[in-house]
């Protein structure tokens, strides 16, 4: 199992970003990845931390693709782009 370590480095009024860190299967995958107060909300509906909405969406994004598929640079937001079952699915990953 993919091991996730999320750091966050800067918050405002729109959200966070973060520093995530994957280490699966004797690789390491660095990222950076923000996260809206919008999508934070509709995820986690303010019951989990910022961090544990990232990691949940790590989670969910594994299930779907190998690590190396995964975009280096990206907001949360956009996943559902590509997985338009994110909004419904993600949140169980928490």
């Amino acid at each position: 199992m993919a091991e996730i370590d999320v750091k966050t480095e800067t918050d405002s009024d729109r959200g966070w970003t973060f520093d995530v860190e994957l280490r699966d299967n004797g690789q390491t995958f660095t990222y950076e990845v923000s996260l809206s107060w919008s999508d934070y909300d509709l995820w986690s509906h303010g019951q989990f931390a910022p961090e544990r909405v990232v990691q949940a969406a790590f989670r969910f994004l594994l299930e779907r693709e190998p690590a190396s598929a995964i975009l280096s640079k990206f907001d949360c937001g956009v996943i559902r782009r590509y997985f338009p079952d994110a909004d419904r699915e993600l949140p169980k990953h928490m």
